[in-house]
């Protein structure tokens, strides 16, 4: 029995993450649907500029900068409140830089590092002064 709905994944809301559940499953060649109530898209990536913190990402040697999952840990944990899920917060240590890698080589998606980009809290152990946040580059 065929389906009545054409396509494989439909997702709901335009923000970054279901821009990026999109292009994940377009990607992966489903048929995609995205859909967003309103008359922009981006949600709050829209405003921020569309960056994305990622600590240990690939691009580090582009920005001159060094950095290691164990400082990431310690900066999150000194700034997530105490109710964080641990395992959360490792997958996205560990994976993290994996699914930019992906995102870049499977979508039109392309980064750059921010050179000069404190973390939020610059004055909390594990604080990076760059090299975490990474900046979409311009697209047609």
């Amino acid at each position: 029995m065929q389906s009545a709905n054409p396509y494989d994944v439909i997702v709901i809301g335009a923000g970054a993450g279901g821009m990026t559940a999109a292009c994940v499953a377009a990607s992966e060649g489903l048929s995609t649907l995205l859909l967003e109530k309103s008359p922009w898209v981006g949600g709050t990536t829209a405003l921020s500029g569309g960056m994305v913190w990622v600590p240990g990402n690939t691009k580090l040697p582009e920005s001159r900068r060094a950095d290691d999952l164990a400082a990431a840990r310690i900066y999150l944990g000194n700034t997530l409140p105490a109710s964080r899920d641990g395992a959360l917060v490792e997958a996205y240590l560990s994976r993290g830089a994996e699914a930019l890698d992906y995102l870049e080589a499977r979508t039109s998606v392309a980064l750059r590092p921010v050179v000069f980009y404190p973390d939020y809290y610059p004055e909390r152990p594990g604080a990076s002064l760059g090299g975490r946040v990474l900046e979409p580059q311009a697209f047609n």
